[in-house]
């Protein structure tokens, strides 16, 4: 129901989170098809190093792939050979999708379908320009958090930190430089407009829970106010 929402709206991409979420595969399959019948487009983010779950949502329909924790070019290889069908990667023919989107799909996806790769660590930053020149690798999602934990940066109140910007910066540079989408989260319509001016082509913006719990604590604060 909510990504039927949600692409209702008018978001043009909404991400299913089975890395810290509880979706399974069947539930996932749904999501994927209410947000592609409302016009909006799914990314599923699969589990750290499950190069079998990439083909696998592929398969059941979703537009993009994103993948946490690359930290090298082998890395980036492997989730490639799983999400692009050959002679680009060795994604495995299979499925319902001709079904849905026709019988040349196989012929289309590998340009229709994103493999997104998470630079969320350190490592991965040094060897952003290996990792994003990967064939099949159509850009990068940065992840803040994690990249200033394995810094030894403070888990909170590290985005001014001058050595955590120029990492974030260099892997946009890349992208950039490689013609590859620059991809992350946003946390307020401000952080969404700096994200924007820096170089980041997909923005996404907060969660559903982030959502839910914002405007359910406005309005239960709102309701008691109104009611003495």
């Amino acid at each position: 129901m909510i990504s039927r929402y949600l692409a209702q709206q008018g978001w043009e991409w909404i991400i299913l989170d089975l890395q810290h979420g509880s979706l399974d595969s069947r539930t996932t399959y749904e999501c994927i098809h209410a947000i592609r019948a409302a016009g909006a487009k799914p990314i599923v983010r699969v589990p750290v190093g499950a190069a079998p779950e990439v083909s696998k949502y592929l398969d059941l329909g979703a537009q993009g792939i994103v993948v946490p924790m690359v930290n090298s070019a082998a890395e980036a290889r492997q989730m490639a050979r799983a999400a692009k069908y050959p002679p680009l990667g060795e994604r495995s023919i299979g499925g319902d999708a001709r079904y849905h989107y026709g019988e040349d799909y196989p012929e289309r996806a590998n340009r229709e379908t994103l493999l997104i790769v998470q630079i969320e660590h350190i490592r991965a930053v040094r060897a952003a320009k290996e990792i994003l020149s990967v064939p099949g690798v159509d850009g990068c999602f940065v992840g803040p958090t994690d990249l200033a934990l394995s810094m030894g940066l403070p888990r909170i109140d590290f985005e001014s930190n001058p050595k955590h910007r120029a990492a974030i910066q260099r892997t946009v540079d890349v992208c950039r430089k490689l013609k590859k989408l620059a991809c992350c989260n946003s946390y307020s319509l401000a952080d969404a407009g700096e994200k924007s001016r820096q170089g980041y082509q997909c923005i996404t913006l907060e969660s559903d829970v982030r959502l839910f719990m914002d405007s359910g604590g406005k309005l239960l604060r709102d309701l008691r106010r109104a009611v003495g």
